[in-house]
């Protein structure tokens, strides 16, 4: 029995997923309206569902909640092609048509001929529209008719996900590696299997996903770690290492705060050819207050590139903080603006000796006058982990 839902999405909570369960609980295929307003089955976040095949399942759009791993149950025609993510409200519908003439969702068509030169091909069998602004990593499945064997010729390491770049109007790989366990169990395999993201991205960052495969021969760099971290003046600290490089030309960093739209923030030029460590830096200045978004486009010499993964960093409200008199005699003063932040004061002598220590700022000051005259280092560690250090003179 299949049966159709105009729109789905006016339960809420474990109610809407109850009411989901339950109607799995008997033979047939949930149908809802895919055009806008689409209908949407949610499910709560401690949903377990079984026995989801091709003849049980939802054809539509599937929304869950909590920061769970979830297997999507959606198919389209009869047949179930799940998708997983973990990101909270994530909502996704899978397509069994090519993405070149799709009319829906807005956006279309997603011309398969259209991709970045990574890519050798893109396939024309199916997509997965998937929607959200929470950070997830995402698992897409395929199938016999996925065709996996004619899109990599064979070679299961060329798999790839691709995301639909509405901006530039083209696919872009996302790195990915096949599932040594598929997500419907068993083996990957150029029969049937899973892929899953690198790295969490935001699933609003691609219009929408499918299955691709990679071109033929070394990419011109081997990346192996890229990290952002935020130091005490919030700035966003960028490093990373290569150990091969071949014929290649340098380093965009650029930046988002949505993982939509992405901003070039500086170049760093690269070795060229190398087959050693090499570790690169970039510092960005000026980032925003609160979640930043950094990715690389590695770019050869003949105009060939890849992204990195995306590496996440938050930046919080810059701390100011006074010490005064400096040079000082008697009573050291600290002022900032609440308190209430600090987790502890340190005074270091310059031989790095921890001459007093407080878990709060007082208003009374810090008395030095029982100190040797000389260079100290005073350290005020924040309760977010941050460390704020300003050399004083103390004097007699």
């Amino acid at each position: 029995m299949n049966r159709f839902y105009n729109n789905f999405g006016y339960i809420l909570g474990c109610c809407l997923a109850l009411a989901a369960l339950n109607s799995f609980g008997q033979s047939g295929i949930i149908s809802t309206k895919r055009s806008a307003p689409r209908g949407v089955v949610t499910f709560s976040g401690n949903a377990a569902l079984t026995g989801i095949s091709n003849t049980k399942h939802i054809d539509g759009y599937v929304k869950k909640a909590g920061t769970t791993k979830f297997a999507f149950p959606v198919g389209d025609n009869g047949v179930y092609r799940p998708f997983a993510a973990s990101g909270d409200a994530t909502t996704g519908a899978y397509f069994l048509e090519n993405a070149n003439g799709a009319t829906i969702p807005a956006g279309g068509p997603f011309l398969v001929a259209n991709k970045e030169n990574t890519l050798d091909k893109v396939s024309a069998k199916e997509f997965w529209d998937i929607d959200g602004t929470n950070a997830t990593a995402v698992t897409l499945t395929w199938n016999a008719a996925s065709d996996i064997t004619g899109l990599t010729g064979s070679a299961l390491s060329r798999l790839t996900i691709v995301g639909w770049n509405s901006a530039a109007s083209r696919w872009e790989k996302i790195i990915s590696t096949p599932d040594a366990t598929a997500l419907l169990g068993g083996a990957s395999t150029l029969t049937a299997g899973s892929i899953t993201t690198s790295s969490a991205l935001v699933p609003n960052a691609y219009s929408i996903y499918t299955l691709g495969a990679m071109i033929s021969g070394p990419l011109p760099v081997t990346l192996i770690s890229f990290k952002a971290v935020a130091d005490d003046a919030g700035q966003a600290k960028l490093s990373w290492s290569t150990t091969y490089e071949s014929n290649s030309e340098v380093f965009d960093v650029e930046h988002s705060s949505d993982g939509k739209d992405w901003t070039l923030k500086g170049k760093v030029e690269s070795i060229g050819e190398s087959s050693v460590l090499v570790n690169y830096n970039f510092t960005d200045v000026t980032p925003v207050v609160g979640e930043n978004l950094y990715r690389l486009k590695m770019i050869d010499k003949d105009g060939t590139y890849a992204y990195s993964r995306i590496e996440s960093v938050q930046i919080g409200e810059k701390t100011v903080i006074t010490f005064f008199p400096n040079p000082v005699s008697e009573k050291l003063f600290i002022r900032i603006q609440d308190v209430n932040t600090v987790k502890e004061v340190n005074l270091h002598s310059v031989n790095g000796d921890k001459v007093y220590s407080s878990p709060l700022v007082t208003s009374t000051g810090i008395d030095v006058s029982r100190y040797n005259p000389g260079i100290y280092l005073v350290q005020v560690i924040l309760k977010n982990g941050t460390y704020i250090t300003q050399k004083i003179v103390i004097t007699k």
